[in-house]
């Protein structure tokens, strides 16, 4: 396979073919309220209801024999979001390091620290910018996988956050140089993934630093590069591991992970079993109240 360079972004004009083809994408969510957060995890409860029943089901499968870890033809649904890569929360894995044990840089810590006690005021998600890929997939409102293996490419389509989109390639294009001064750093980075088995390996660098790239305010550098691996054991379930390398922020590379539920109905409980609407510049309430201690 002749691999494929990542081009630099350097003008938004060159999105815009990809913006037009996926017209009904759009950017800009905020970060939920604890209301809304409630809410939705209770209705995530509802939805995971009919799950169990079918929980035994293998994982689908593409016509070329792949796993398929989006939707399967003639069904309904999407995955929900919720679990944390550190600490052992619901749906979180019982490896996970406790915060206290993530081998943070001490100026590291200090931000994580000041972060929290300032209850997270400063969350770019609340203000609509986007997270990293990690932070995209625990926000609620779930999110979807789409392979298009004749493309080479996979995307991730986000309903809650700003209601973005991810394109991961699986062309074996290398990742891009961060210290080249044409490497423009970006939200999501630049992502080439690779399959070993039935789990899709997706290596990411290049993001910006304007984003957190977890829920918690994890801090990091422009050096982070995230290795994520996802994989459905059953329908009902989509495993999410990623390893944080970044030396900027921490002493050594540390793993985290959790498992994200398939919603059948969406999140109002209609049967539709679909992504609703949802943008942050549409009476967005939630910056008046991140004020802090």
């Amino acid at each position: 396979m002749t691999s494929t360079q990542f081009t630099p972004h350097r003008s938004l004009s060159l999105c815009l073919p990809l913006l037009t083809s996926l017209a009904l994408l759009s950017a800009c969510s905020q970060e939920p309220t604890a209301d809304a957060t409630a809410a939705a995890s209770a209705a995530a409860a509802a939805s995971a209801a009919p799950a169990s029943a079918a929980a035994s089901r293998p994982a689908p499968r593409l016509p070329n024999g792949m796993v398929n870890l989006g939707l399967a033809p003639g069904e309904r649904g999407f995955w929900g979001s919720s679990g944390s890569i550190y600490d052992h929360g619901r749906l979180s894995s019982p490896d996970n390091l406790l915060i206290g044990d993530v081998p943070f840089q001490p100026w590291a810590k200090a931000l994580y620290e000041f972060r929290q006690a300032n209850n997270e005021k400063d969350d770019p998600h609340s203000r609509c910018l986007p997270g990293g890929p990690t932070r995209e997939i625990e926000t609620v409102n779930g999110f979807e996988i789409l392979q298009m293996p004749d493309l080479n490419r996979i995307y991730f389509v986000f309903g809650g956050g700003e209601h973005s989109w991810r394109v991961v390639y699986s062309d074996g294009r290398a990742l891009p140089d961060v210290d080249d001064p044409d490497t423009i750093p970006t939200y999501l980075g630049y992502s080439s993934a690779r399959w070993e088995g039935d789990t899709l390996v997706v290596e990411s660098t290049g993001f910006n630093e304007k984003m957190w790239f977890t829920q918690g305010g994890l801090p990091h550098t422009r050096y982070l590069h995230l290795t994520e691996r996802f994989s459905r054991p059953d329908y009902d379930t989509l495993s999410y591991e990623v390893t944080v390398d970044d030396p900027g922020a921490y002493t050594r590379p540390w793993t985290g992970g959790f498992q994200v539920k398939w919603n059948y109905t969406s999140w109002d409980g209609t049967e539709a079993g679909e992504i609703h609407e949802y943008f942050c510049q549409d009476n967005n309430r939630d910056v008046q109240h991140m004020v802090g201690n």
